[in-house]
């Protein structure tokens, strides 16, 4: 028999604070969490060494030319960011859509979550999910099915979910962080949670001002 926990109770591991994001009955040896705060600039920085390249810019004076971008402390970076997907080379301006996947596993975002899943986290402690992961993005589908976002009605095909109903730590005013999760079929397009709650679509070669903040599948014997 293992402890309850349901979702939105509040987790603390190794000095980090989470949230449930999936209810996990007795009989469940796991729980799944979203990390409170997101990965800090710095840490982005460190986590995704020689995977953070932004390449949205072409201009090498830029601020987040090859580096996470410091947005008050929260580390921006691109959903997919490498050589062959941005601009190739420092100071050219021709954009480069070769490499650009929608998909998480082909994502340099994934790379960073991974690296830090490693630091913070004892190997035996962690659990794959479902998915295949210990360490991940929120999904689309978790936003809906767990915490509330509801299609929005508005006929703005732009903004497609709204979080009326959802816990209000789900967003932060302070920044957007990516999903995990495919816009439709699109190749280029993910969701991402905005900073007034709603969830629009973000193009993967795009610096766009997403932040990363992961969810973790914890084994309740680590807790």
């Amino acid at each position: 028999v293992y402890q309850t926990y349901s979702i939105g109770d509040e987790v603390t591991y190794n000095g980090m604070n989470f949230y449930v994001i999936a209810d996990s009955d007795e009989n469940s040896d796991s729980v799944t969490m979203l990390k409170a705060e997101t990965l800090t600039v710095d840490e982005v920085n460190t986590y995704g060494a020689g995977h953070v390249n932004m390449y949205s810019t072409y201009n090498t004076s830029a601020s987040d030319y090859q580096t996470a971008y410091n947005r008050n402390g929260y580390g921006v970076m691109a959903y997919y960011t490498s050589t062959t997907c941005g601009y190739p080379t420092a100071g050219d301006s021709t954009f480069v859509r070769t490499g650009c996947k929608s998909d998480y596993a082909s994502s340099e975002v994934k790379y960073a979550v991974d690296a830090w899943a490693v630091d913070k986290f004892q190997a035996s402690d962690l659990k794959e999910d479902s998915l295949g992961y210990k360490a991940r993005l929120i999904t689309l589908e978790e936003l809906q099915n767990n915490l509330g976002y509801a299609q929005w009605q508005s006929g703005d095909t732009s903004i497609s979910y709204d979080s009326s109903n959802s816990p209000s730590w789900i967003y932060n005013s302070n920044y957007w962080y990516w999903t995990m999760s495919q816009y439709g079929d699109s190749a280029l397009d993910v969701w991402f949670v905005s900073d007034d709650g709603y969830l629009y679509r973000h193009s993967v070669y795009e610096y766009g001002l997403c932040v990363v903040r992961p969810v973790v599948t914890l084994l309740k014997s680590a807790l």
